[in-house]
């Protein structure tokens, strides 16, 4: 609405229904007066750096866990020579958190190749679960074998790059005998303490004892080690021989707290921010229409149809910001690389609802602070 038109059309507007204040809110809108491309413009920018700041951070939080996982600082060894139980090792699996749990022993024999028949290495025998926990030795997640992985032999990246050879090659051993590289799993020298780095890895069937038994967990449970020293089969009775839980690698500590880490990043009260500015806008711009609106209260208009046809004014901004940025929530929910895409997407949806919620807050505020009796004072500040 505008000025002009409130003061040539009081005895219309005084007698106007509830249901003509869509129509009004309407050509307000049309005719600029609602100003409704400026603010959604502001509201939408507020909602992209809000919504994107979010992302920032939680990106931020997942890259540290990330490393954390990939490293080995989630993966906990027990060490009892001869007397992890390969079957009990194998079912921590099925425990909350862990991602795979397998048994290794030292073989008798080490084993050399035909490239380099000088040299010998050491043989690991592995469980599936061991074998498994290796080859996702440098990632966050872990993947089930395949029927090919889970036969022929695996080498540290370090003896594949000594020998040159790569997954699915055929080499020969010393003796001209042929083997199938089943895989190459990773072995950084990161701090990880493993006698895994440089060795050959030969799977085999989760029965008999090992002398280690492999946890790879995330998040790590409070219980960790008791969990983990459930892999043990008989303890023996020397009492300076006891099992040891270890981490695979303490360069990163003993410990990463996410939910400490979720909790004190900088955006947590991003959308009470958020909220909070985009509700300052939703107030200015009805308060910086008062003189109109006191004037429409001194024609007759009820207060109600005016707050009314506020909301409608300022709904129809507030959409049209909320709907252009809904593509951010949709890519992330197909492009993002962690962990939990549809929490990451209402995590992103919570300041820009705010933003929302506040835009209307701010208006609805700035039009029940507008009273008829003040008609003349909005009229001397004028501008």
């Amino acid at each position: 609405m505008s000025a002009a038109r409130n003061a040539h059309g009081c005895a219309q507007r005084a007698q106007m229904p509830l249901s003509g204040v869509t129509g009004e809110a309407m050509r307000d809108i049309l005719s600029g007066t609602t100003h409704a491309l400026l603010y959604a413009a502001a509201l939408m920018a507020l909602m992209l750096a809000s919504a994107g700041a979010e992302l920032f951070q939680l990106r931020s939080i997942g890259e540290r866990i990330d490393d954390y996982v990939s490293s080995g600082a989630s993966t906990y060894v027990v060490e009892y020579p001869g007397r992890i139980d390969a079957r009990s090792c194998e079912s921590l699996a099925d425990a909350p958190g862990v991602h795979a749990a397998g048994a290794i022993r030292t073989a008798d024999s080490r084993i050399s190749f035909a490239v380099l028949p000088s040299t010998s290495l050491p043989l690991l025998e592995a469980t599936p679960g061991a074998v498994q926990a290796l080859a996702s030795g440098n990632s966050r997640d872990t993947r089930a074998l395949t029927s090919s992985e889970s036969s022929g032999i695996w080498l540290s990246g370090q003896a594949a790059e000594t020998l040159g050879l790569a997954s699915g090659q055929t080499a020969r051993l010393a003796d001209d005998t042929p083997t199938t590289i089943a895989g190459v799993y990773p072995s950084p020298e990161d701090g990880r303490s493993s006698n895994a780095t440089y060795a050959v890895v030969q799977p085999v069937p989760q029965d008999g004892v090992f002398d280690e038994c492999l946890v790879k967990a995330w998040p790590v449970p409070d219980s960790i080690e008791s969990l983990a020293l459930l892999s043990v089969g008989a303890v023996s009775d020397d009492g300076d021989n006891r099992p040891t839980v270890r981490q695979l690698n303490t360069r990163f500590g003993a410990g990463l707290d996410s939910s400490a880490l979720f909790a004190s990043r900088t955006t947590a009260w991003l959308p009470v921010l958020a909220g909070g500015v985009a509700l300052a806008l939703g107030f200015v711009a009805v308060w910086t229409r008062r003189l109109e609106l006191a004037s429409a209260l001194h024609c007759g208009v009820p207060k109600p149809a005016l707050v009314l046809q506020m909301m409608l004014e300022t709904a129809s901004w507030t959409l049209a910001a909320t709907v252009l940025c809904l593509p951010l929530p949709l890519a992330v929910m197909h492009l993002w690389a962690g962990s939990a895409p549809q929490q990451i997407v209402v995590l992103t949806l919570r300041p820009m609802l705010a933003t929302a919620l506040g835009a209307l807050a701010g208006a609805t505020a700035g039009v029940l602070r507008v009273r008829e009796r003040d008609l003349f004072a909005y009229f001397k500040r004028r501008i």
